[in-house]
């Protein structure tokens, strides 16, 4: 259960507590959830320029204020209080590592600053050091133990480096501090869950939904958990209640769609995973711009390998697979390159896919909830000569597709190695149904169209030369612009 699990284990963060003498305007708050910095003490002798700077922050005038605060601090003032200001602005500016250095100079000066030290490790966790963060956390939470966010965060950073029981005793903290958060619920589930604990963590999940019936986030880990536990149909019912929110949801279809099987609803299952129906192929047998398929193929095998972010991802990073698959960040796709040739050509079947769905299968529960608007996204996918994809989905879009950019002449290990198959769901759930597979041989040229909500995977084999395609979401805008 790669994908999901993996995914469904993350925790929600606070946005940083904003502690000083500032407010933002809401215009001021930024995309990564950054809220207005609250007053946490009143400093005896404040320095008379800090009024200007918090006019001009007041005021929307970001890049000033923090033009303001590092003229003051050159000028050789150097107060706690001062830092700190000048690292939420340099963080709120996207200048996080500068953040960072003016929080820990903050702390540097005044061990007893709670909200600095939470400000610190919020900011070590962006930068992608939990170790770091965990430290500074703990201080926070240390001098300010009725600051939930601080125990929240703290939760979260330590689930990061695997230490789920100290990580649900933050969450629990957090959760008694402020009982009507409903993140504060899941996250603590998303601990016990990683514990084994699945029972609680149920409960947990259940708290958040009533809270917040419109999450999907927590009604995704109430429904997933459900069904590791057997509980189909409390499952089915979670999945029912989160479509009548949202129809067409991929996610609560694809989980809908095995509880629904396990409780011996055979038709409305096999409705929704109609492969027949919601399963197309396409061969190319030429460029899209009408040269030839060979150069296409090539030039984009040679990107491919070519491509800089091209790496195996971390055994903690949902993408993983196996050690010998290598993903790529975003396809790069210039105008006149065989990438946007590809991406204009996929994007088309996609089109007229959808199109055909609404025409055919205007009733079905997947073409409901077509999005009016969605966004390709690409990248590559390399299996260097051996390897194989665990059953797994891709929720967040709406659509998936695959397209074969350079296929090995001879796979081992079996009359289907390294065929793409739809499959049942994750090993995770103690399913009793065995759902009949369908395996595609892959081939140079062949798109491959599908909801994301069909589990699939691609089967072990062995080669001599590497396996390389170019995986397709088209994600609804709404949920690429989360």
């Amino acid at each position: 259960m790669n994908e999901q699990a993996q995914a469904h284990a993350a925790g929600r963060r606070s946005p940083p507590e904003t502690s000083h003498r500032l407010r933002a305007p809401r215009s001021a708050v930024d995309g990564l959830g950054v809220t207005a910095f609250m007053p946490a003490r009143v400093e005896p002798r404040p320095h008379p320029e800090l009024a200007r700077i918090r006019a001009l922050y007041a005021a929307g005038q970001l890049e000033e204020s923090l033009r303001a605060c590092e003229a003051l601090l050159a000028s050789g003032a150097s107060d706690a209080q001062l830092l700190a200001i000048t690292g939420m602005l340099a963080f709120k500016l996207g200048s996080t590592s500068a953040a960072e250095g003016f929080y820990r100079r903050a702390v540097e000066q005044d061990e007893s600053f709670a909200e600095a030290y939470f400000n610190w490790g919020n900011v070590l966790q962006e930068l992608g050091r939990p170790a770091e963060a965990a430290v500074a956390l703990r201080k926070a939470v240390q001098l300010r133990p009725d600051l939930s966010r601080a125990h929240n965060n703290l939760g979260s950073a330590l689930s990061q480096l695997g230490e789920h029981a100290e990580a649900e005793r933050s969450y629990a903290c957090a959760v008694a501090l402020s009982p009507r958060a409903a993140h504060l619920h899941r996250n603590r589930g998303t601990s016990l869950r990683a514990l084994g604990q699945r029972e609680a963590a149920l409960a947990c999940f259940s708290r958040a939904v009533e809270l917040e019936p419109g999450w999907s986030k927590a009604r995704q880990s109430l429904a997933t958990t459900a069904m590791e536990l057997g509980q189909w149909a409390v499952a089915r019912a979670t999945c029912e209640a989160w479509l009548s929110l949202n129809p067409g949801n991929a996610e609560a279809l694809g989980l809908s769609s095995i509880a629904l099987g396990e409780l011996g609803e055979a038709a409305a299952a096999s409705e929704l995973l109609d492969s027949e129906r919601l399963f197309a192929t396409v061969q190319l047998e030429a460029a899209p711009d009408g040269g030839s398929l060979r150069e296409l193929n090539e030039a984009l095998a040679q990107q491919a390998r070519e491509d800089p972010s091209l790496a195996v991802p971390r055994t903690t990073d949902p993408r993983y697979h196996c050690p010998t698959l290598a993903i790529s960040a975003d396809v790069a796709a210039p105008p006149g390159s065989a990438a946007a040739s590809l991406h204009r050509w996929v994007s088309a079947r996609i089109q007229s896919y959808l199109r055909g769905l609404r025409e055919d299968a205007a009733s079905h529960p997947f073409t409901r909830g077509a999005p009016l608007e969605w966004q390709l996204k690409s990248w590559f996918a390399v299996l260097d000569r051996e390897g194989q994809l665990e059953p797994h989905v891709h929720y967040e879009s709406y659509v998936s597709a695959v397209y074969y950019a350079a296929v090995p002449k001879e796979m081992r290990g079996g009359p289907q190695a390294g065929y793409f198959e739809l499959s049942g769901g994750p090993q995770a759930f103690p399913c009793r149904l065995v759902r009949e597979p369908r395996a595609v041989r892959p081939r140079e040229g062949l798109l491959l169209v599908f909801p994301s909500y069909f589990y699939h995977r691609t089967l072990p084999f062995q080669a001599n030369e590497p396996r390389i395609s170019i995986a397709f979401d088209a994600v609804p805008l709404a949920a690429a612009a989360q």
